[in-house]
C-alpha cells in the first residue's frame, strides 16, 4: 500500500507540536505524562463541557489536523479501548445498582466522538469507528486506504485516540500504553510525506512483545529513518518512504 500523509497532528503528555515529536523521535526530548487538555476555543462552552477527556484530545488533533481546510472528508476513527474510563463507570452503577444516565451511555459508544464531530463539523460524509486490539493504529490506515481505492476518494481523515486504562484493568494491557490521539489526513497522491506499508502474519516461533503502535509509527515519521518494523503479536507491519 502507497499513500501520502498530510499534516499529522499528536498530544501524547508533553509531546504536542511537530518541534516536539522531531526532538522526542530523535532521543533529545523525553515524553513524561501531562494531564494538561487542549484549550479547544474553537468549540462554544456548552458543547466543550460535555466533552471527556478522550473526546477532547481526539477533537483537538481532528481540527488541527485539518486546520482550514475542514472539508467533508470522509473518517475513520481507530481505538483499542475506546472511552473506557466512561464505559469502565457505568459498569460500576451497573454492579452497584445505581440508575444509569442515558446521555452518559451514549456518550460511551465507540462511535460517539465521531459522531460528536460530524455534529459539530456538520460532515456529512461516511464515517467509521473500528477498534482491532493491538493493531487498531495500523488497522486504521488499512481501512482508509481500503476506503480510498474502493470508494474513488482523495482524501481521508484518520483519527486514533486511547488512553492508559483504569487502574483495575491494567493487568490485562501492556505498561507500554500512553495516553494519545494522533491525526492526520490519508491522501493517495504523491506528496513529500509518501509512505509504504506492508504488513504479514506473525511467525509464532519467534519471541516478540507487542509494541505501542501509536508511538512507533510516530517516531518513524518524525525521525529521518527510512524503515521502520512495527510488531504485534498477529502481525510484522514494515513502514518505509
Amino acid at each position: 500500500m502507497k499513500f501520502g500523509i498530510e499534516k499529522c497532528v499528536a498530544w501524547c503528555g508533553n509531546l504536542r507540536t511537530s518541534n516536539d515529536w522531531q526532538l522526542w523521535a530523535q532521543g533529545e526530548l523525553t515524553h513524561t505524562p501531562d494531564d494538561d487538555l487542549p484549550p479547544l476555543k474553537q468549540i462554544p462552552a456548552m458543547q466543550r463541557r460535555r466533552l471527556s477527556r478522550f473526546a477532547k484530545l481526539s477533537f483537538h488533533c481532528m481540527l488541527e489536523s485539518l486546520g482550514e481546510n475542514n472539508q467533508d472528508l470522509a473518517c475513520v476513527f481507530a481505538s483499542r479501548h475506546g472511552d473506557l474510563h466512561k464505559t469502565a463507570k457505568l459498569i460500576e452503577d451497573v454492579a452497584s445498582k445505581d440508575d444509569l444516565s442515558p446521555t452518559h451511555f451514549g456518550l460511551s459508544v465507540h462511535n460517539a466522538v465521531i459522531g460528536l464531530y460530524s455534529i459539530f463539523a456538520k460532515n456529512k460524509s461516511a464515517m467509521t469507528a473500528i477498534s482491532a486490539g493491538e493493531d487498531s493504529f495500523m488497522m486504521a490506515m488499512v481501512d482508509a486506504y481500503g476506503k480510498l481505492q474502493s470508494q474513488n476518494l482523495d482524501r481521508i481523515l484518520v483519527v486514533y485516540t486511547d488512553e492508559v486504562v483504569p487502574e483495575k484493568y491494567h493487568k490485562y494491557v501492556s505498561d507500554k500504553e500512553k495516553t494519545i490521539s494522533v491525526a492526520f489526513v490519508l491522501t493517495k497522491h504523491d506528496i513529500e510525506n509518501n509512505i509504504m506499508l506492508t504488513f504479514e502474519p506473525q511467525d509464532n516461533s519467534e519471541q516478540c512483545s507487542a509494541e505501542f503502535q501509536p508511538l512507533e509509527f510516530l517516531r518513524f515519521f518524525f525521525s529521518h529513518t527510512n524503515n521502520a518494523q512495527i510488531h504485534s503479536k498477529r502481525y510484522k507491519w514494515h513502514v518505509s518512504r
